[in-house]
């Protein structure tokens, strides 16, 4: 069973939860989700549900989607959350110490209101410090039993990671969707420069996506980008880009995620990735 269930969770039954992995990415607006089990191929859904700001916060937004919608409460083998936040660092993994972790975040970012999480990403041999809401943090652990909590793109830089193998290209990996362009960049196989950007017109999406390019002095005859994300915001910049840059392309979906389901192109790229990392 593969089904796309962009609002209503009320009708879909799970048998034998605890074989099954819950995905829950948390953005501004909704709460995408990712459902599927390890023993049964071809079983992915995904869908998503409106976050109500009108309660006077975002957190209480997030409780009542969450409560509301029995189906993430269910007690399942693993739940894995994505979290999106404008301010992260990411840092050497050999700064393990949390005060320190802390100290750092602190003196990037002074005037944050929320609180700073951390996930670590062994592949990249980084750690992620990213800034959450007051309280979300403790919500999460509480309801789903201290589940990993990552940064939106987290999963796009550990799974291509996990693909450079022994190379001397550098490669940019760009996903687009909606008004996001998702980042991250590789020398030589180690991971160089991650980041997100808002975009009103495909233009100004190009420009930051060149600009990361040539910020990291990348060779436009022999290095090369590949794109991910929605496909008329691929065919609408690849043209741009090639002006500048010759090998420019869209990234091979993986195979491993067909697997999970036989339209897994459809779901929300980023938790397909996060499972594609266990």
């Amino acid at each position: 069973m593969s089904n796309n269930l962009p609002t209503n969770t009320t009708d879909i039954e799970i048998q034998r939860p605890e074989l099954w992995t819950l995905h829950l990415a948390l953005n501004a607006q909704r709460i995408s989700y990712v459902l599927y089990s390890k023993a049964q191929d071809d079983s992915l859904m995904w869908g998503e549900v409106g976050i109500d700001l009108s309660f006077g916060s975002y957190l209480k937004g997030v409780e009542n989607a969450i409560y509301d919608n029995p189906l993430f409460l269910k007690p399942y083998g693993e739940v894995k959350v994505v979290v999106d936040s404008t301010r992260f660092m990411v840092m050497p993994s050999e700064i393990d110490d949390d005060d320190t972790r802390l100290d750092v975040m602190d003196t990037a970012f002074p005037d944050a209101e929320g609180e700073f999480a951390f996930c670590d990403m062994p592949q990249c041999g980084t750690v992620m410090g990213f800034e959450m809401e007051k309280g979300l943090e403790a919500f999460l652990q509480r309801t789903f039993f201290n589940p990993p909590i990552c940064h939106a793109l987290v999963p796009l830089c550990e799974y291509h990671k996990s693909k450079q193998g022994q190379t001397s290209l550098r490669r940019m990996y760009a996903h687009l969707q909606d008004d996001k362009l998702s980042l991250c960049l590789f020398q030589r196989g180690d991971l160089a420069m991650t980041n997100s950007f808002k975009f009103e017109t495909i233009d100004d999406a190009a420009y930051y996506a060149l600009h990361a390019w040539q910020s990291y002095g990348f060779d436009a005859l022999a290095d090369e980008i590949q794109l991910s994300g929605d496909k008329s915001l691929r065919d609408d910049i690849t043209p741009m880009l090639r002006k500048y840059v010759n090998y420019v392309m869209p990234a091979i979906f993986p195979a491993a995620a067909m697997r999970i389901g036989h339209d897994a192109v459809k779901a929300p790229y980023h938790l397909i990735l996060l499972a594609l990392c266990e």
